[in-house]
């Protein structure tokens, strides 16, 4: 089944969300697409994960160690702490729906360490329901440019298979609808759809290596982005679709490097300068 999604247009500028370690502590931060510029969001006991942009680019959501979802505004730096949702468990993997909506999240449940629910948290009426009732473990939900439909991972088998295999699905938002989006019978993660809905790009181990793997949605073909034998994790779309961003380790460390993929070379940000840095967990 081939679907096609409309690109919206938006005011939307090429800063790039990240987390970043500089201090000692996983802290948020935004830059220039180019790495100019940092500025700092948080700054908390606890290390902040996975953010996601709004999409009129205001605001941020994410997640932090302490199992807690937040949204931070760009131009004064307050943050709040959203609602926990059905449960008094850890919320992860948040995702903001392009029309402002909804957060997608992934939900521990009470008494059950490796089974996770999808979870939808209205930012109107601040109310959560469950998305997706599904064995295992969901993680990781991002939206289509459409809002209408979410790619997610779901964890099929581990120690019975000798290994973590985590295939891509795809649900959608109106009724409880779910199927898996592909069979790489690997560990794939972190997917993220390109603005006009085309692409997903995601991590996965297919070829014995974390690398950045993008799947066409018209053509249902995969294709393989990095092969560097280094940790390539967390994509993230440009705007216009010609570039996409990642974390390597193929520096020494993580940091944050961009590959474009019309002419293939590959840059490196180097967004504190002669400061020690660590980075995880970007959004573009």
């Amino acid at each position: 089944m081939v679907i096609i999604f409309i690109f919206m247009a938006g005011n939307v500028h090429g800063d790039i969300a990240f987390v970043a370690n500089i201090n000692g502590n996983w802290d948020l931060f935004i830059a220039g697409d180019n790495g100019q510029n940092p500025i700092q969001l948080t700054d908390t006991p606890y290390d902040e994960k996975d953010p996601s942009w709004s999409y009129d680019r205001k605001q941020i959501v994410y997640s932090t160690s302490d199992g807690k979802l937040n949204i931070v505004n760009i131009e004064t730096k307050n943050s709040r702490q959203l609602p926990s949702g059905l449960y008094k468990t850890p919320q992860i993997t948040p995702s903001l729906s392009p029309n402002g909506q909804y957060v997608a999240f992934a939900q521990f449940l009470p008494g059950k360490r490796d089974q996770t629910d999808l979870m939808l948290f209205d930012m109107k009426f601040e109310t959560t329901r469950t998305l997706l009732e599904q064995y295992a473990i969901q993680m990781w939900p991002a939206w289509s440019p459409d809002s209408r439909h979410l790619v997610y991972t779901n964890t099929h088998c581990s120690s019975e298979c000798g290994r973590i295999i985590q295939e891509l699905w795809l649900a959608r938002l109106e009724g409880r609808w779910a199927r898996q989006l592909l069979m790489t019978n690997a560990f794939c993660q972190q997917p993220v759809w390109s603005r006009d809905g085309r692409q997903i790009a995601f991590s996965s181990d297919k070829s014995g290596n974390y690398d950045i793997w993008v799947f066409s949605v018209d053509s249902q073909e995969l294709k393989q982005l990095t092969f560097e034998k280094s940790l390539d994790i967390k994509p993230a779309w440009s705007e216009d679709g010609k570039q996409i961003a990642f974390i390597s380790s193929r520096s020494g460390f993580m940091k944050i490097w961009i590959k474009d993929l019309h002419s293939g070379k590959l840059k490196d940000l180097n967004i504190f300068q002669e400061k020690s840095a660590e980075f995880k967990d970007i959004a573009w």
